[in-house]
């Protein structure tokens, strides 16, 4: 998220009693960010209305503008139609002053009947998703949220029209998916999926491929027309990290097309086998707009000459972290090389390997032994999902919406675990060359079992992560418990103990008897009621209070079970 700060939230009554709730909200998820919040709502005015009030909010100079019209201009006869038109002339108003834009959906009413109203509000939905289709904007889907939490829309409402405390809830929640995360990371396969490459690595995922052909298509200003075409003003973070980015032949064409844009970052994931000097020198470096996870290959480099391509990014402002991927032949070694990094303050990031190794497969092939070994080095989300591989399938996600894979061709798909050629995934969001990138508004129900990558895990909303900015890997891994600090980088696990079997079914340890099934069980069950609405939570506690003869009880056996979530 921006920061300093300044939102914005211009609207109607809803919006004047929504943005007092979300602000608290908003500042106790992110008491490091300089918020101002501009409350312009305004009871009873329609986008007609508003448009009278956009100078001098322009005026303000805000970073993110939140509109919420519509309520009112369906029930005082601005058609939708007008409705549309209204609300370009706010977004282009505010995109003109640099300003990120998210509109949001009119929640669901009753007035003059549940059936007629909201068939009439789905008709101004549909002109807020075609401004944001049209401006290339994010959107608080509040009413698609407000039909999945409710059953009966009612609950939700005050009165015919206005959301009640539960209403404000999804509001919130719908706003919380959009207003923190200012980035659309894109995943550009640039030079190919099995990309060019200096170095064989037998853990690779495309070893077998072949890796000296440059797969780049078209030119460096068709991609940069493409993608500002298919995304418009938002915020664009570049990640190139397939094969060896940096000896493509159209890389620094690629470094420099990103460059002459001041809301485009470049990340990269590098082997840095290669001379720096000219990167260090590109705009996008100079500007503070590169940043770089450094891959770490035993089998094709030494520590120290590593350590030397580290040393000279961090003279340059650049600080990387170490990815060092954990290939069953490199844990006897591993801690030698550790101590070389750590020593000078670079953060290690664990990765498991995932393949073949001797005919054994990887993670599942690791002993309980070395799992433990691993697993003490590395963040809590590495842990559960990489290491252990949560199931993840069904489990609602950021890709596709602030997260995309784009291949050589143009082709866009979820996220780069589910784009492999032969999977439907590949070009299920269109293609940006041929202009036809349609991105998701909200969050998807993510369709396969595990996810493999440091960005694929942090979309997961049930993790909670915040948006990893800068340099991902050190986002995601301070946000797990791995982090700098003056006299060192901290590993939050490397003195937790794995054979506990409570820790063990908090991070996914497979079990090994019967006492590891139950707390397995259990850990299950604390997940249920932890991602359970807080309407469910409620309902079982009034239950509980009609029944004094029973809560003794009750409280008892709950506490046991869930002592944190039920405070009775």
């Amino acid at each position: 998220m921006e920061n300093p700060c300044k939102i914005v939230f211009f609207g109607d009554s809803i919006t004047k009693v929504i943005t007092p709730v979300f602000e608290e909200k908003l500042r106790s998820e992110y008491p490091e960010v300089a918020l101002d919040i501009v409350n312009a709502g305004v009871s009873g005015e329609t986008s007609k209305d508003g448009l009278a009030r956009l100078d001098a909010l322009a005026g303000q100079t805000p970073q993110v503008v939140v509109i919420g019209f519509g309520m009112n201009d369906w029930r005082k006869g601005v058609s939708a139609k007008e409705f549309e038109k209204n609300l370009l002339k706010m977004v282009e108003e505010f995109e003109n002053i640099g300003a990120r834009v998210i509109l949001t959906t009119i929640n669901p009413a009753i007035e003059g009947g549940a059936k007629a109203a909201n068939s009439i509000i789905d008709k101004y939905n549909s002109a807020i998703k075609a401004v944001a289709r049209c401006r290339k904007l994010k959107i608080a889907d509040v009413n698609s949220l407000w039909k999945k939490e409710f059953r009966n829309i009612r609950k939700g409402l005050r009165d015919k029209i206005h959301p009640n405390r539960k209403g404000y809830e999804v509001f919130c929640k719908a706003l919380m998916r959009v207003v923190p995360r200012r980035n659309t990371v894109v995943l550009w396969q640039y030079n190919g999926r099995e990309a060019k490459c200096n170095y064989k690595c037998p853990y690779c995922y495309y070893s077998w491929a072949p890796k000296q052909t440059d797969y780049f298509f078209g030119t460096a200003q068709q991609w940069h027309d493409a993608f500002k075409n298919a995304f418009g003003r938002q915020h664009l973070v570049f990640y190139l990290a397939f094969g060896e980015p940096m000896i493509g032949a159209a890389f620094y064409d690629v470094v420099e097309m990103i460059g002459a844009e001041p809301d485009w970052e470049l990340r990269i994931t590098s082997n840095l086998s290669v001379p720096l000097d000219r990167l260090v020198e590109t705009k996008v470096a100079k500007e503070g707009r590169l940043n770089i996870n450094g891959s770490f290959h035993p089998l094709a480099t030494s520590p120290e000459k590593f350590l030397e391509q580290l040393l000279f990014l961090r003279k340059h402002g650049i600080e990387i972290p170490v990815v060092y991927v954990m290939y069953p032949p490199f844990l006897e070694r591993f801690e030698k090389d550790f101590k070389i990094f750590d020593k000078h303050n670079f953060l290690v990031h664990v990765r498991r390997f995932r393949g073949d190794y001797k005919g054994k497969f990887y993670p599942e092939s690791y002993t309980d032994e070395e799992k433990r070994f691993i697993a003490r080095y590395c963040d809590d989300a590495t842990i559960k999902y990489m290491l252990n591989e949560q199931d993840i399938r069904g489990e609602l996600s950021y890709s596709g919406m602030h997260f995309v894979v784009v291949d050589c061709t143009g082709n866009v798909g979820y996220d780069s675990d589910i784009f492999r050629p032969y999977t439907k995934y590949r070009c299920i969001l269109g293609n940006v060359l041929q202009e036809n990138f349609i991105q998701c508004l909200e969050p998807i129900e993510y369709p396969e079992h595990r996810e493999g990558t440091v960005d694929g895990v942090a979309n997961l909303l049930k993790l909670g992560y915040h948006e990893l900015e800068g340099n991902n890997v050190m986002s995601f891994a301070r946000q797990g418990g791995v982090y700098h600090t003056e006299n060192g980088v901290h590993y939050k696990n490397l003195n937790t103990d794995f054979t506990d079997s409570r820790v063990r079914a908090e991070y996914n340890f497979p079990p090994r008897g019967l006492k590891d099934e139950f707390f397995v069980f259990l850990q299950k069950r604390r997940e249920y009621w932890r991602g359970a609405s807080k309407r469910g939570v409620n309902t079982i506690k009034r239950l509980i209070s009609k029944v004094p003869f029973l809560k003794m009880i009750i409280k008892k056996i709950l506490g046991i079970f869930f002592p944190k979530r039920f405070g009775l």
